[in-house]
């Protein structure tokens, strides 16, 4: 809220036909991404969010333009990263897909990563996820 003057939009879900508009970042898209169960010791749970963050200006010094949305696209991402690692510390995330796509959607800035997490099978226990 402080950094980009309104509150982040989440959508579980998304629709192609409804996606998200420059209006309405920051956002981030949660979306079930794969499951691996059966009669493995463990199973296996991945989880992908998408997010984008608008920044229309770029800050120039001289001869050289940064683009800041590039920087807060990948804080944004980095936040999100701490909430997920810190939603249940007894199964923690194991791998971490993780890439911002700094080029082709500007002014929106988009990451995205997948999250996986390990799960031991337990017979007759009862596991919350």
């Amino acid at each position: 809220m402080r950094h980009f003057g309104k509150d982040l939009t989440i959508y579980i879900g998304y629709d192609d036909a409804d996606a998200p508009l420059e209006e309405d970042c920051p956002c981030v898209i949660i979306m079930m991404d794969n499951k691996s169960e059966g009669l493995a010791s463990s199973y296996s749970y991945t989880l992908q969010l998408v997010w984008g963050v608008v920044r229309n200006e770029a800050e120039r010094e001289g001869r050289i333009v940064k683009y800041t949305g590039v920087f807060e696209c990948d804080e944004l991402g980095q936040l999100l990263i701490e909430c997920i690692m810190a939603v249940n510390p007894n199964y923690p995330v194991i791998n971490i897909d993780y890439e911002t796509d700094n080029i082709s959607w500007r002014p929106v800035y988009p990451g995205k990563a997948a999250f996986t997490i390990e799960i031991p099978h337990v017979i007759g226990g009862n596991v919350e996820y």
